[in-house]
């Protein structure tokens, strides 16, 4: 087995339990440079650049080599300071590497700002009114974006004319918590407070074709396999729900957290899904999509905003509040360099 270089001589944000011999030989690094906590991390879609988001209203593009030792310094290729305050939230394009969506859950900062790796520059910003943005979603073609504001309602955006498309509100008490692109190129699926997850067509999003009853409470995160073979929802309750979406039942539900799950994302290949809750400072569930087991923990020194698995290998990314360090960590959680 391959051995890792030494680990930075501070206090580590994270200890590991493995407990499945999947994950053996697994390491972390981090990526450090930002200067306050980070909010927000995603892969794109080749799983060669990862970009993270933080409250110092910077956004940084790492090249990472998911398979490099852990004491490997790692820097950012690029960073973008185009934001006038804390950048909560980042998409990369789901069909173009390059291309990057951010936005602010800001009243100050509310434009929408894209931005292309090739050239490290901004090359748009949408502006929308002076509710906070809070979750950015791709369509599956990256034509269009959809935005979940702060009002419960949904903007979307042409990326080919970066304007405004159309805007839609919710109806009646119910709130909106988070909204995903899916299952397929004509349907939304949003999370709401009332514990359910609806799916809805796009010409009707005020007619759900299935509402389903995932949480006792609200539903706070959703996310899609990338064959959308499968939907994960977390909720308020603690729990995490597995949908098979070919039949639409839930397959199982996950409960090992002692408090809201914030964050969820599946693995590349759909096997295992990482999931974070509120309990502590932070705990990071790593669980089998296929057993339901739990295959490893990771517990946290900070609170966890943000889980992400790479698109291409095995690797996780996540990050969160490192205020007692004095900056924004981003960790990777990946396997060793094999020696040959």
């Amino acid at each position: 087995m391959a051995e890792y270089g030494r680990l930075p001589e501070r206090d580590r944000a994270v200890a590991v339990d493995i407990r499945n011999p999947a994950f053996e030989g697994y390491g972390l690094r981090d990526l450090s440079g930002h200067r306050k906590k980070v909010n927000a991390v995603a892969w794109n879609c080749d799983g060669r650049r990862l970009a993270s988001g933080a409250a110092d209203r910077s956004i940084r593009v790492w090249t990472v080599e998911p398979h490099c030792p852990v004491a490997k310094s790692e820097r950012a290729d690029a960073e973008y300071s185009s934001h006038s305050d804390a950048v909560t939230y980042i998409e990369w394009r789901p069909d173009h590497p390059d291309v990057l969506a951010s936005c602010s859950n800001s009243k100050t900062d509310t434009n929408i700002r894209f931005h292309d790796a090739r050239t490290n520059k901004q090359t748009a910003a949408v502006p929308l009114s002076n509710e906070k943005n809070q979750v950015l979603s791709w369509s599956l073609d990256g034509v269009s974006l959809v935005v979940s504001c702060s009002s419960d309602e949904l903007v979307f955006i042409d990326t080919r004319k970066m304007r405004k498309q159309r805007q839609w509100g919710l109806s009646g008490h119910t709130k909106l918590s988070e909204v995903r692109w899916g299952p397929t190129q004509g349907h939304l699926t949003m999370a709401l407070d009332d514990g359910t997850v609806r799916i809805a067509p796009l010409a009707k999003l005020d007619s759900p074709i299935w509402r389903l009853n995932s949480h006792a409470s609200h539903t706070t995160c959703l996310a899609y396999s990338r064959d959308y073979k499968y939907l994960a929802s977390g909720g308020s309750d603690a729990l995490v729900s597995l949908w098979e979406m070919e039949e639409m039942i839930c397959l199982r539900t996950y409960s090992r957290p002692d408090q809201s799950v914030r964050t969820l994302s599946f693995s590349h290949d759909a096997n295992w899904l990482a999931y974070c809750s509120e309990d502590g400072y932070g705990t990071i569930d790593v669980v089998s999509t296929q057993t339901g087991d739990l295959a490893s923990t990771l517990n946290l020194k900070s609170y966890c905003e943000t889980v992400a698995w790479c698109p291409s290998a095995p690797v996780l990314a996540f990050a969160g509040d490192e205020t007692k360090e004095g900056y924004g960590a981003v960790s990777i959680w990946a396997p060793p360099k094999a020696t040959s």
